[in-house]
C-alpha cells in the first residue's frame, strides 16, 4: 500500500482575485477568486478527500470535534490548497 500524504490533500491554481491583492485591508469584506473549471476540479477533489478523511474520526470524540477542512490561500503563487486541521 502507498504512503499517504502527509501535508495537502490537493491544490489548484486561481486566475483572478478581487480585490487585488495590493488593495487588500482590514476594511475589505469579501475576497473574490475565480477558479477555471479544470482547476475547479481539481479543488472539489481535493475538499472531498480531506472530508472523508475527517469522516473517519468519531464525532463524539475530541479529535472528530475539532476536526476541519482548512483551504490556504497562497498569493504568490495565486494557488489554493487543502488541508486538514483543528477548529
Amino acid at each position: 500500500m502507498g504512503q499517504e500524504k502527509a501535508f495537502s490533500f490537493g491544490s489548484c491554481e486561481f486566475v483572478k482575485m478581487s480585490p487585488p491583492k495590493g488593495k487588500l485591508s482590514p476594511g475589505v469584506k469579501k475576497l473574490n477568486i475565480t477558479i477555471p473549471f479544470e482547476e475547479a476540479l481539481k479543488l472539489n477533489l481535493a475538499i472531498d478527500e480531506c472530508v472523508r478523511k475527517l469522516n473517519k474520526y468519531k464525532r463524539s470524540t475530541t479529535k472528530g470535534k475539532k476536526a476541519a477542512v482548512n483551504i490556504v490561500i497562497h498569493f504568490d503563487v495565486r494557488r489554493l490548497s487543502v488541508n486538514e486541521s483543528k477548529s
